[in-house]
């Protein structure tokens, strides 16, 4: 079954905070802090979100951030996927543009903006981006039709081809609550006018002062998602620990390489209907100049597999490219527990498993085909879920090599 539903849109609530003295005229700089919560629709199987997401701003049905990549989320495992820096680029017709990265300080549980914002005067600003700052070389912005008041063109360059992050940008943005002494963790605000489209700002300067910016995002890549079990019978004879997840691309079923790099051009303009503002297809083109992708690591440590699902992401970029290579590294542990051994004796390390995949064997009716030249393309947004089995190779009889060579399978 796919799950239709990752076509999600990611919300961002960032709460900027300006110090500046309200009797000086001249707008300043200001150092901004900043506290970021993300929401988003998610899958269908994504439990209740946090207390901290039954605000009024949070606009139904979106879920938090955290329930998809946090340390309780679907991909909870994967550590890389959380904490993540977000580009953004501050756009005013009257000023010029300002960058800067939203960091996350991990001993403060805060975000904070690595550049000084002025006030926003009469114009306010618009607010472009992206996610994962980590996953792209840089990026460039210009005005759609000469005002960033109508819209930009975002070009990212040099993003990676495939990545264990959810590469999104931003669609949306909204200021709220301006008065910190007013501003209450516990209780709900009402934030109006916020939708897809809208990307206008106003930060308000003065003793105290507190402004929020909530940012909403949309996919630019596709995705893969493996969801990982053992077999009943088999969890009782032995454990599997998985150490590292891997995950290779290849340009066609005769392993040709994929460009490691690729940049990204997306036309994005203002509306007040609330639809999506992204103008057409996004264009990607690869980096000639990279070398091919390497295997790309979607998980490393030790992690003991169970009869539970255990869900693990990789997003590539749509197109052309549907052949893929999982390779899978794995340690066997038998069920003889001992004071010495605790978790069992390790029976064999270091074990690997690939299996190959090739999208459009099962996933091409969710594919776009061209008739003329009988090519597939993978769409953006859309996350394709394979289910994998480990379980012992045996057939009907089962003997100790067998136990300890486990099969990792691929099934619906």
């Amino acid at each position: 079954m796919i799950y239709r539903t990752m076509r999600w849109l990611l919300l961002l609530a960032v709460v900027l905070l300006l110090n500046a003295c309200s009797d000086d005229p001249t707008p300043e700089g200001q150092r901004v802090k900043v506290e970021a919560l993300s929401c988003s629709t998610g899958f269908e199987e994504v439990g209740n979100s946090s207390a901290r997401t039954t605000r009024a701003w949070n606009p139904s049905p979106y879920v938090t951030y955290d329930v998809i990549y946090g340390t309780n989320g679907m991909f909870a495992d994967q550590k890389d996927l959380v904490n993540k820096s977000i580009y953004t680029f501050f756009t005013n017709d009257e000023k010029d543009n300002q960058e800067g990265i939203l960091y996350f300080r991990e001993t403060e549980s805060k975000w904070y903006l690595n550049t000084e914002i002025e006030s926003s005067g009469s114009l306010p600003y618009q607010v472009y981006g992206y996610i994962p700052k980590e996953d792209a070389e840089g990026a460039s912005i210009a005005p759609l039709e000469n005002s960033y008041s109508t819209g930009a063109v975002l070009t990212i360059n040099g993003l990676s081809t495939v990545t264990p992050s959810d590469v999104c940008v931003i669609i949306g943005a909204k200021d709220g609550i301006a008065d910190n002494n007013s501003y209450d963790e516990n209780v709900s605000y009402e934030v109006t006018g916020f939708a897809p489209g809208k990307f206008d700002v106003s930060f308000v300067g003065g003793d105290h002062a507190t402004n929020y910016i909530f940012l909403l995002f949309d996919h630019l890549y596709s995705s893969l998602r493996f969801s990982f079990t053992v077999d009943a019978n088999y969890n009782k004879l032995r454990t599997i620990r998985l150490r590292k997840l891997e995950l290779i691309a290849y340009a066609d079923d005769h392993g040709g390489g994929v460009k490691a790099k690729y940049n990204a051009t997306i036309t994005l303009r203002k509306n007040e209907s609330g639809t999506s503002p992204i103008v057409g297809s996004i264009r990607f083109t690869p980096d000639n100049s990279s070398a091919y992708v390497a295997p790309t690591k979607l998980y490393e440590g030790e992690l003991t597999l169970t009869t539970s699902p255990s869900d693990f992401l990789g997003c590539f970029v749509p197109g052309v490219n549907t052949y893929f290579k999982l390779r899978s590294t794995y340690d066997v542990y038998d069920k003889n527990f001992t004071e010495a051994h605790p978790e069992g004796n390790l029976i064999r390390q270091g074990c690997q498993a690939e299996n190959t995949i090739d999208l459009r064997d099962k996933f091409g009716s969710y594919m776009d085909y061209d008739n003329n030249t009988g090519i597939y393309r993978t769409r953006r947004g859309y996350c394709y879920t394979y289910n994998i089995m480990v379980q012992p190779t045996y057939l009907y009889m089962l003997s100790e090599p067998d136990v300890d060579n486990p099969t990792i399978t691929i099934g619906s």
